[in-house]
């Protein structure tokens, strides 16, 4: 079996597309490394179990173009419990050794998908002005100056997979069978279908994410090696919708989550419905906050029992949410804090 073909042999076995011969195979392929060599593989030690298993083979068969397999009868091959781990991680060897690995050109930790890719694109962005950049699955990546990304011509058929260094705004098409992810120094955000900005401070060693449309999950990127068991498996993860955003600070390593500067409606405003909804006469204050809460997907809670015989009287259908709530209180004689992702309506 010749390199190329061993590389054509995994990839079919990771999209489920092997022939009852073609497991079997594989099935012996993997009984040439050991199990300890799976668990828990380094981006530097690629090359030694891709050369490891490629000198069992030769060991074994006396060639360096053929794999010699004794045929069971098909319905005595079973998969073992760690197969996939084995077929990914070789492919990956092989993958790296001939130059196609994605997102292994920068020296901060980063966690890598099992994945053969077979070009990486790399765009910076060394003009004043935003850049956009298409990608294959028709999203969109609004590039800041002074940033760069890095992403696959073709995406593979399980994931989709960038690396962000600077500041970029994504625009993701949906597609929930093909999750996005972006790598950045700091964290890993996962997304569908979404929109949101990822801005990241060399400097301040800090990382911000901010959600326009639909969730996004953030979590650190410390792995140092490539276990996908860990991923989106640990404590300090930070799940997000509209209007939120997280900003991650290396010196207390932990997320800080709350309210964007300034919240716009979730979705896409009729200004002459728009100035109906907010134009109230003697209204109660529940339904005013209701109704921003419609608006902006924030929470709203009244904290102290006596605000709920207020009513509310006016127009507010042309400020902003923050502009709109200092009426409010100030009509009710009342004010508000930010607490985290909620709005807390409080006396004076």
């Amino acid at each position: 079996m010749k390199r190329q073909a061993l590389h054509s042999l995994l990839e079919k076995y990771l999209e489920n597309k092997c022939s009852q011969e073609e497991l079997i195979v594989i099935e012996k392929l993997y009984s040439m490394l050991d199990r300890d060599d799976l668990e828990e593989i380094y981006p530097n030690e690629l090359p030694t179990l891709e050369q490891k298993l490629w000198d069992r083979i030769n060991l074994e068969t006396g060639s360096s173009n053929q794999v010699h397999v004794s045929t069971p009868h098909p319905d005595r091959v079973k998969r073992l419990p760690l197969l996939a781990w084995f077929a990914a991680a070789a492919l990956l060897a092989l993958t790296l050794v001939t130059g196609y690995l994605f997102l292994n050109n920068h020296q901060d930790p980063q966690y890598l998908k099992f994945q053969a890719l077979t070009t990486i694109l790399e765009k910076k962005n060394n003009t004043s002005a935003p850049i956009r950049i298409n990608l294959e699955d028709g999203s969109v990546v609004i590039l800041q100056p002074s940033s760069s990304l890095s992403y696959p011509e073709h995406f593979s058929a399980q994931t989709r997979e960038v690396s962000l260094q600077g500041e970029g705004y994504f625009l993701i098409s949906k597609n929930p069978h093909r999750p996005f992810f972006v790598y950045n120094k700091n964290v890993i955000t996962r997304v569908v279908g979404t929109s949101f900005i990822i801005k990241s401070d060399p400097a301040a060693e800090e990382t911000q994410v901010i959600v326009k449309t639909g969730k996004v999950m953030v979590c650190l990127n410390k792995d140092q090696h490539l276990n996908l068991k860990h991923l989106f498996n640990q404590d300090k993860k930070v799940m997000l919708t509209p209007n939120q955003k997280t900003t991650y600070k290396k010196d207390n390593d932990d997320f800080e989550t709350t309210l964007v500067a300034d919240p716009l409606p979730i979705v896409p405003v009729n200004p002459n419905l728009h100035k109906a909804a907010y134009v109230f006469e003697e209204a109660p204050l529940t339904e005013v906050l209701n109704q921003l809460q419609t608006t902006y997907g924030i929470a709203f809670i009244i904290e102290d029992q006596e605000l709920y015989n207020n009513t509310f009287t006016g127009d507010i259908s042309k400020q902003n949410l923050y502009q709109k709530l200092d009426l409010l209180c100030h009509t009710i004689k009342a004010h508000y804090e930010i607490a985290g992702t909620k709005i807390i309506i409080k006396t004076k």
